[in-house]
């Protein structure tokens, strides 16, 4: 019961803050959110349930703003993306926001740290998060610190580095630090741990180590992931090779930034497992997942429905990125027009209508995909109305939301699996905001070929789809 006690969250726009603040809503805790860049996180389904601080954690200002009336605080920040001297600027902002917190009568911080042996040869990344843990208990607010061995779950780094890597190197290389041992643990049962501590008084001024039920080697959770994908992978390790190099191939291969990948290798060089059982006893009720089972439950949101949009900035925007396992590239503008002009426009894509742009095209795939084994193009039931699960040339209607959103799943034969999605909502100022999605999930070598090769065409036909949308709707006003 929260009793309608504020929760602070920092770091709203990061992958925890993300999966953590929709479980405080639905248990009913007020929710403010300290923020940087509003842009990042105006297309989040919970985004008008959350008080928003607009504010940097590093001023002062925004500080007792964002703690005013909190009774707890999580601390979910890193500056990794700030450079070489980011350890000193942790520091720096741990401290000042121990003292704002204690100044501001805050009952509880809960710090989300990582797992390692302080005692042991560790990387600078791996000393910074227990740096900073030491810093939020220099104030006179108790702080629960847990520190957590490699997240397992769909959009967090570590997990789309193992993903994104796995699936496109069939050798995997490495340094010798990939047979060091960690204990991943399910982003599942660290939200589990995250909540239990706002309710468990007991816990507050511990340090708890948290990790999963399996104790394994880095390199195994990238065979594992091999293995429950059906690829083939081999390993590799070299007595040295250059922290730079790595960085650079894992910010050319995966969403990861070369900035965030650099320390997060370093980070391996030392183990990453459990030598205090003292979470366990605190949270007994808090059941380990295996590493399997949390890849297994990882996969299973390989889904548009499933994926955070963090791309919604609510203005127009034309990109590709590669997330959570994806992809996707998104388009979106405004439009002076009613949202159901827009929509009209594209649930008449297919069939008699054709697909607007460049439909010869989409004919000569359907052709191949009818010669390799696929449906091809089938046309439609009704050319003017849709329902789900009702077909369109070779796309299956996956979800169908009236006036307001489409997405056709394909069903062609392909090395992965693609998605077609528009959506259309009104805005404050008139108009609409309109978007298109192309989902595609690669798997394997195969799937990533696939995409690079033929991406030339896509974009030029996806983009040309776009524009004809546009100027169709208005035949529907």
């Amino acid at each position: 019961m929260s009793e309608n006690r504020t929760v602070l969250i920092t770091g709203a726009t990061g992958y925890i803050a993300g999966r953590l603040i929709p479980l405080l809503l639905e248990r009913g805790y007020p929710v403010r959110c300290l923020v940087r860049d509003m842009s990042r996180i105006r297309g989040r389904d919970w985004y008008s349930q959350v008080e928003f601080v607009d504010g940097d954690i590093a001023s002062c200002e925004s500080l007792e703003k964002a703690l005013e009336g909190v009774y707890t605080a999580y601390y979910l920040v890193h500056s990794m993306t700030t450079g070489r001297n980011y350890p000193a600027l942790d520091l720096t902002t741990a401290q000042n926001f121990a003292s704002a917190a204690s100044q501001a009568g805050v009952e509880h911080i809960i710090y989300l740290g990582g797992l390692v042996d302080p005692e042991a040869e560790i990387g600078l990344h791996m000393h910074s998060r227990i740096q900073t843990g030491e810093a939020l208990r220099q104030g006179t607010v108790p702080v629960t610190e847990f520190r957590a061995s490699v997240i397992i779950g769909s959009g967090s780094t570590s997990f789309e580095m193992i993903r994104f890597l796995t699936e496109q190197i069939p050798v995997l290389v490495g340094p010798v630090w990939l047979r060091n041992r960690a204990q991943p643990i399910s982003i599942q049962n660290v939200l589990d741990y995250l909540l239990a501590a706002l309710e468990n008084r007991a816990c507050r001024g511990r340090i708890f180590e948290i990790g999963g039920r399996d104790v394994i080697t880095y390199a195994e959770t990238m065979l594992i992931y091999a293995r429950l994908r059906g690829l083939k992978r081999r390993l590799l390790t070299m007595p040295v090779i250059p922290l730079g190099w790595m960085a650079f191939l894992v910010d050319r291969l995966t969403p990861i930034p070369a900035s965030i990948a650099y320390p997060l290798i370093d980070g391996m060089r030392s183990d990453s497992v459990v030598r205090d059982e003292a979470a366990r006893r605190f949270f007994p009720h808090v059941q380990l997942l295996d590493y399997t089972t949390a890849v297994k439950n990882a996969l299973g949101k390989l889904s548009p429905s499933q994926v955070m949009p963090v791309w919604d900035n609510g203005g127009d925007l034309a990109r590709v990125i590669k997330h959570e396992g994806f992809f996707i590239e998104v388009r979106q503008v405004r439009l002076d027009t009613q949202p159901e002009a827009v929509f009209r426009a594209f649930t008449r894509l297919g069939g008699k209508h054709g697909w607007l742009y460049l439909n010869s095209l989409w004919q000569l795939r359907g052709l191949f995909d009818r010669l390799m084994g696929g449906p091809g193009m089938r046309g439609r039931r009704d050319d003017e109305s849709l329902n789900e699960g009702e077909k369109v040339d070779f796309y299956n209607v996956e979800t169908l939301v009236p006036d307001r959103m489409l997405r056709l799943r394909a069903e062609v034969k392909a090395p992965g699996l693609s998605w077609m999605e528009w959506r259309v909502k009104p805005v404050s100022e008139g108009g609409a905001l309109f978007s298109q999605l192309v989902f595609f999930a690669p798997k394997g070598v195969l799937g990533f070929l696939y995409w690079y090769a033929l991406y030339p065409i896509h974009h030029l036909v996806f983009e040309g789809l776009f524009k004809k949308i546009k100027q169709k709707t208005g035949q529907f006003q």
